[in-house]
């Protein structure tokens, strides 16, 4: 395991292989399927051998939304414009891919799906956020995908780490909310899971030669993607294993080509582990397309696939039907009064960075969300709930503001100074525990104090916690109070990968280190 770890991760062009005149023989209408849907089979070389495609496709199911999906694609009707997206974490959003927007396997799959379905305009959209488990997505969903989406593919299978009970799962308890909120968007969107493998399987036993150091080390068995399979089969949402599809040639036949530290760099894959997942995007695509020859797309299948989603396979395991995450545009519907505040974008065309500004003390902003948790995990009315207001520190200009609540809630006020030490310009989260209520208005208000001398203070956005109490997934994983915001994908800061037939935005022309973090 000595070499550069792009290196030793690289694609094996030498293991590539396709379906050539697999499908020649067989017909329908008289036509050949490999001359029907040439387009698909015709654009993409396979790496994972053809047997661990198949196992690793873990659950089809009906696929009546997928089947609909790919239907419109192959022959553009009434919609001729798609978009695809994939959520989760640093290994979809591409860490240690090579070339970020190129070699990640996202990126692959939409430029196959570019070329696979030409009559088709189709928008590939990365809104993957490093470092966070499902529970943030199911608040911020709308940061990462478009309401009129059509397929998303999640992978949260290692950033939501282990549980090891079987019923109660917290883990599949929080990725059902999540998936109730895709597949309830307005676009009824597929929904397939991409499942990796958890920390510590992609490697080799305490005591085995190639892990010398006693690296953790976890069985098969040992992952949440099997509890999660009961809510692929309870919604029929698709469900994708990279450590089934490559478990048997990794750990029992170690074979050439297959080894963890090809597939791996630690527990990211590299290039060669985000073909092998490419592989499994497309070999499911490929699959949906063949079942629509042998069984056409029929009103069942429309009735199923638009139909209400059933109750939560927990009972009461409902999220919020409201927007919890809300910056930039999505962010003025909550703010009902601007006493001095004004909605100014700052920063590039590139990269804009908008928000209410204001610049004289006593100027005010009110912000209405709604808090009410009753049924959504609140055991009792009385349960704060953290509201997180963003906005920005800098260096220079700034001042000082009061947020307090002034209406249908109460909490404790805060003074929060925009005037940081430090020479950079960043947003930052300022958070009150407020009481619940369907309509809580917070107010800012910019105070004549100053640190710097001015009063510039600018708003951009607010986060309502999912659930209420006392644990804050924003102050655990996202930065907290009083703490800068360090999710770049989210603030502004960092381009979200797009793919279109007219090229990719954001990727590897973004400066990035070797390990894949931005500079």
């Amino acid at each position: 395991m000595g070499l550069d770890p792009f290196q030793r991760t690289k694609q094996r062009p030498e293991l590539q292989w396709n379906w050539a005149r697999t499908w020649s023989k067989v017909e329908v209408n008289r036509q050949p399927v490999s001359s029907v849907l040439s387009s698909l089979f015709n654009t993409h070389n396979f790496t994972l051998p053809r047997i661990q495609l198949n196992r690793g496709t873990a659950y089809i199911g009906g696929s009546s939304r997928l089947r609909r999906v790919v239907k419109d694609m192959l022959l553009p009707q009434k919609k001729k414009d798609f978009k695809i997206a994939v959520i989760g974490g640093s290994v979809s959003w591409g860490q240690f891919a090579s070339l970020r927007g190129e070699t990640d396997w996202f990126a692959m799959l939409a430029k196959w799906m570019i070329s696979a379905f030409p009559r088709a305009n189709i928008t590939a959209r990365n809104g993957c956020t490093p470092g966070v488990p499902t529970p943030y997505m199911i608040m911020c969903l709308e940061l990462s995908v478009d309401p009129d989406v059509d397929l998303v593919f999640m992978e949260y299978t290692l950033n939501d780490g282990t549980e090891s009970q079987l019923f109660d799962n917290p883990v599949v308890v929080s990725t059902e909310r999540l998936v109730r909120r895709v597949l309830n968007l307005p676009g009824k969107p597929a929904v397939v899971f991409m499942h990796i493998p958890t920390f510590g399987m992609a490697g080799y036993p305490i005591g085995h030669s190639k892990n010398p150091a006693a690296d953790a080390y976890v069985e098969f068995y040992k992952t949440p993607e099997d509890a999660e399979g009961a809510l692929s089969q309870y919604y029929d949402v698709q469900y994708l294993s990279l450590r089934t599809a490559v478990y048997r040639l990794t750990t029992h036949k170690q074979a050439a080509g297959f080894l963890w530290e090809d597939i791996f760099v630690d527990h990211h894959p590299g290039d060669h582990g985000h073909k092998i997942m490419a592989d499994l995007a497309v070999h499911l695509i490929q699959k949906t397309a063949i079942g629509l020859l042998m069984e056409p797309y029929g009103p069942a299948d429309a009735a199923v696939a638009n139909e209400d989603l059933p109750p939560p396979m927990y009972t009461g395991n409902l999220p919020p039907e409201k927007p919890m995450c809300v910056i930039a545009d999505s962010f003025k519907p909550f703010v009902n009064l601007t006493e001095g505040f004004e909605y100014i974008v700052e920063g590039t065309a590139i990269k804009p960075k908008p928000g209410f500004i204001a610049t004289k003390p006593g100027s005010r902003l009110q912000i209405k969300v709604d808090t009410d948790r009753s049924g959504i995990g609140s055991q009792h009315s009385n349960e704060l709930v953290n509201v997180h207001i963003h906005h920005l520190r800098s260096y220079e200009h700034m001042g000082k503001a009061q947020i307090s609540c002034v209406s249908g809630c109460t909490c404790e006020s805060i003074v929060v100074d925009a005037t940081c030490e430090q020479k950079w310009s960043q947003v930052y989260l300022s958070k009150v525990a407020v009481t619940q209520a369907k309509e809580c208005v917070i107010e800012v208000k910019v105070l004549k104090e100053t640190s710097s001398g001015e009063h510039k203070f600018k708003v951009s956005g607010v986060v309502v916690a999912e659930r209420p109490g006392a644990i804050d997934i924003f102050a655990e994983r996202m930065g907290g109070h009083d703490r800068e915001f360090g999710l770049q994908a989210h603030n502004g800061d960092e381009l979200q990968v797009t793919i279109t037939k007219a090229g990719r935005k954001g990727g590897f022309d973004e400066k990035y280190d070797k390990t894949g973090r931005r500079i």
